[in-house]
Formats: structure tokens, C-alpha cells, sequence
């Protein structure tokens, strides 16, 4: 009898142990199956924001490239932001309109050689021909007033005949099938309600159109008798002013001295003509080529193959040796965080130098939302035209209450972290992650910062994990 007994708590013993065995393997797999976190606290960080992009090197000095107005561009040889240099090809005219321009201006400059000569004639031809240069600008004055003034009167009546808003709709029913068919089924006597309400929406609608119709064929009118009153003014004024010159031109032949005035005006209006007709020359010799002068790179370009040049610059040339700007094109949410004096560091591309301590000039809007920086490169081996990326490590605030971006979730349109909690359970105390809005104020490439009062600095925050964990998921805090 002893010894079943103390075989019976030998076995019992065993038991124990394999029941102990069993929790200890359980609760080694319970815990392998909880998510492993990293825990920390809040701490205190200054920010730091990098900023980078990347832009170009460009210059203030520009070079205008000018040459004679109305000659007909053959072809553009260049492009915007092209690298050229002396001698390159920009643009060429065509060599045929050229001539005929040449042998325009060789018949206009006989043409004034001729009257000149008859300026060196007597005086009373010059009276004559003054006298009857007033009669010629009267005449044509006054058929440029008379016609203007026709054109007025013609606006008048256009605008005085039409008719007022209730005529004008009601000519636009008699002329509307649609209106005079719906019209027509509203007034019969055996006409149902739905046939009055058809009518009465189609006529609601066809006038709001013929209201706006009729606005803006009244401002049409009232603009053209404006557009006409102005031009018959002005040719009123040009009139006066044209006899004027005229009167005092045979006043001067009469008193004897606007013959030596006409001969000086004749003389230097000939000058600058055969000055013109040099230059077509000299362009023909050329063959109609353009050519650059200086090293530097191609701006805007303001000819087009196909049409004629003016008195405007064809194109503009950046100067290779003017002084060298960086310029970028960031973000409109940067410019917080860009202030002239702010120093960046250049790289550029394919194992190019570095440039560091460049200091911003300036920090502007454009139209498309954008900010722009431009930033004065005084390095001489620095080339108009290359490209470089920019880096611009700006402190943007220190904070006392810091986290780790790790430690930031997202959901939809907020931001949370996961607190660790205890709590009690039937097997014992665990570690449970607990779901915390919060609002981000700033944050940079590492950090973020929060509101002063989201935390405490006993509060533990999840900073990373194995595994991906929901609100009130048990979780197992491991060693750094």
C-alpha cells in the first residue's frame, strides 16, 4: 500500500512537471505570435529641413542681335538655350527679298535726290510746291474726315434702328417654328396643362438666350459707334495737325527760310537712307547671314522663318562672361522656408565640383504657383547653361515633443501614434498598444514634431515593429 502511494505521487509529480512544461511552451508561443516593438519617448530635436532641386546656370548679361526691319527670315539656324560662339550661323534672310529691298531703296533714295534738286531751285517753286503741298494734305484731310465721318453716322443709325428688348423677342417668335408650333397648342381650346407648360418652359428658356443675345448685340453696336466716333476724332486731329505743318511749311518758303530748312531735312533724311542702304549691302555680301559675335548662349528668340524682321531685336544672346546666376524652380510650400542670405551647396552632374556657401539673392512667386531662387555664382570655371542640383539644410525649429517618423501612422486625413499600455489579463499583465490621434506642426527627413500636450515623458510610443498592429493589440516590448 506505501508503495502505490508513493508511486501515485511520483506520477502526480511527473504530471506537474509536464503541465509546467506544457504552460512554459504555450506561453512561448502565445508571445511569438505578438508583435515585437521597439518602445520610446518623446524627446527634444531642433529640425532640420533639407531642401533640394535642381536648376540652372544663367546670366543677366544679354546681347541684342539687330538687324535691318522688314527683311524676310529664310531660316533660324539656332535654338533657345544653344551654345554658340563667334562665327556661329544664327539666322539667315532671304537673298532675293534682299535684292528687291536693295533696289527699293536705291529708287527711294533717286526719289529724294530729285527733290532735293528742285529745293535747289528757285524760290518761288518752292512756294509753289508748299502751297500746293497744303492744298493735297486739305484735300486728303478731308476726305479722311469725310469718310470717318460717314462710317460714324453709319454706326449711329445701325445702333438708333435697333429695335428695343420686346421687339426683338417678339420678331425672334415669329421667326422660331419651334415657339410658334408649341404657341399655337397652348392657345386651342381643348389644349392640356402639359401643353401650356411645355410652352411656358420653351419660352422661359428662349428668353434668358434672347436676353443675352440682345445684350450683347446692343454692346456690339454701342462699341462701334465708340470704336467710330474715336477714329473720326482722330482723324480730326491728325487733319489740324497735318495742315498745320503744311502752313508753316509755305510760311517758311514765303519768309525765305524754310527753303534752306527743307534742304538741311532733305539732305540728312537722304543721309540716313544710304546709311540703310549700307547696311542691306553689307548684309547681301553676306549672303543674308546672321552671324554671332560673342561666346555665350542663345535667349529668346523673336523671328520665325517666314516673316520679316523689325525694329525689335531678332534674338538675344547670353553672354559666356557676363555674371553668372543659379536659378531654381521649387515648390510653392518651400518658400516658408527659403530667405535671402540662406547659404546652399551646388553639385553638379557626372562627378562635377562642388560649390558650397552660395548665398540666395532673392526668393520670388511665379505665375504657374511655384517659388523661384536666384543665387550669384561668382566661380569663373562655372559655364552658362549647365545644371546643378542644389542642397539646403535649413533648422526650421526646436521642439520638445519629438518623434521618430517610424513612429508616425496615417490614417485617411489624420495622424496617429501607438501608445504602450499594461493591462491585466488572465494570464497576467501584458503590453497593449493603444490607437492616439495627433497633429503634426512640423516635421523634417527624421523627425516629427507634435503639440506640446499630446504626451507625457513617462508615455512609451511605439517606434517600430515586426509586425503590423492594430488598437488595443497586445504587443512585446523588446531591447533596442
Amino acid at each position: 500500500m506505501r508503495k502505490h502511494r508513493e508511486r501515485a505521487a511520483m506520477y502526480f509529480g511527473l504530471f506537474l512537471v509536464f503541465m509546467l512544461f506544457c504552460t512554459i511552451v504555450s506561453r512561448g508561443i502565445y508571445a511569438s505570435q505578438m508583435p515585437k516593438v521597439t518602445a520610446g519617448n518623446i524627446e527634444t530635436k531642433t529640425l532640420v529641413r533639407e531642401i533640394e532641386a535642381n536648376g540652372t546656370v544663367v546670366t543677366k548679361e544679354e546681347v541684342p542681335v539687330v538687324t535691318e526691319a522688314g527683311v524676310l527670315v529664310e531660316k533660324v539656324c539656332v535654338v533657345e538655350g544653344q551654345k554658340v560662339e563667334p562665327g556661329d550661323l544664327l539666322f539667315q534672310v532671304e537673298t532675293e527679298d534682299l535684292k528687291r529691298i536693295l533696289q527699293q531703296a536705291d529708287a527711294q533714295i533717286q526719289t529724294e535726290e530729285a527733290k532735293l534738286s528742285e529745293l535747289n531751285a528757285s524760290g518761288s517753286t518752292a512756294v509753289n510746291r508748299a502751297s500746293q503741298d497744303l492744298q493735297d494734305a486739305a484735300d486728303t484731310a478731308a476726305g479722311d474726315v469725310g469718310r470717318a465721318e460717314e462710317a460714324y453716322q453709319a454706326a449711329v443709325r445701325e445702333r438708333d434702328s435697333f429695335p428695343s428688348q420686346e421687339e426683338y423677342k417678339k420678331n425672334a417668335y415669329k421667326k422660331d417654328a419651334e415657339y410658334q408650333k408649341l404657341w399655337k397648342a397652348s392657345q386651342k381650346k381643348t389644349a392640356a396643362k402639359a401643353d401650356k407648360n411645355a410652352f411656358s418652359s420653351y419660352k422661359k428658356s428662349m428668353d434668358a438666350s434672347l436676353s443675352e443675345s440682345y445684350a450683347q448685340e446692343k454692346s456690339a453696336l454701342e462699341d462701334a459707334v465708340s470704336e467710330k466716333e474715336a477714329a473720326l476724332s482722330a482723324a480730326n486731329t491728325s487733319r489740324s495737325e497735318t495742315i498745320k505743318q503744311a502752313q508753316r511749311a509755305l510760311e517758311d518758303a514765303k519768309n525765305g527760310g524754310g527753303e534752306s530748312g527743307a534742304k538741311k531735312e532733305q539732305q540728312n533724311q537722304i543721309a540716313l537712307l544710304k546709311e540703310n542702304r549700307e547696311r542691306l549691302l553689307k548684309l547681301q555680301q553676306e549672303e543674308g547671314k546672321i552671324f554671332c559675335e560673342i561666346s555665350g548662349y542663345v535667349g529668346r528668340i523673336s523671328v520665325l522663318a517666314g516673316e520679316r524682321t523689325t525694329d525689335a531685336s531678332a534674338l538675344v544672346l547670353s553672354d559666356a562672361n557676363g555674371e553668372k546666376l543659379f536659378q531654381a524652380v521649387l515648390p510653392q510650400e518651400e518658400k516658408a522656408y527659403l530667405t535671402p542670405g540662406d547659404k546652399i551647396d551646388l553639385s553638379f552632374p557626372n562627378g562635377g565640383r562642388r560649390i558650397l556657401g552660395i548665398p540666395i539673392e532673392s526668393v520670388g512667386d511665379l505665375e504657374d504657383g511655384t517659388c523661384q531662387i536666384t543665387a550669384k555664382i561668382a566661380d569663373p570655371q562655372v559655364i552658362i547653361g549647365q545644371t546643378a542640383e542644389m542642397n539646403l539644410n535649413k533648422e526650421v525649429g526646436r521642439y520638445e515633443c519629438s518623434i521618430p517618423l517610424s513612429a508616425l501612422y496615417h490614417d485617411n486625413s489624420s495622424d496617429f501614434v501607438y501608445l504602450i499600455e499594461e493591462k491585466n489579463t488572465i494570464l497576467g499583465v501584458e503590453m497593449t498598444a493603444r490607437k492616439q490621434k495627433v497633429k503634426v506642426i512640423d516635421q523634417d527627413a527624421s523627425y516629427a514634431a507634435l503639440e506640446t500636450d499630446a504626451f507625457t515623458e513617462e508615455d512609451k510610443l511605439v517606434i517600430e515593429t515586426d509586425k503590423e498592429i492594430k488598437d488595443g493589440a497586445r504587443v512585446r516590448p523588446v531591447e533596442e
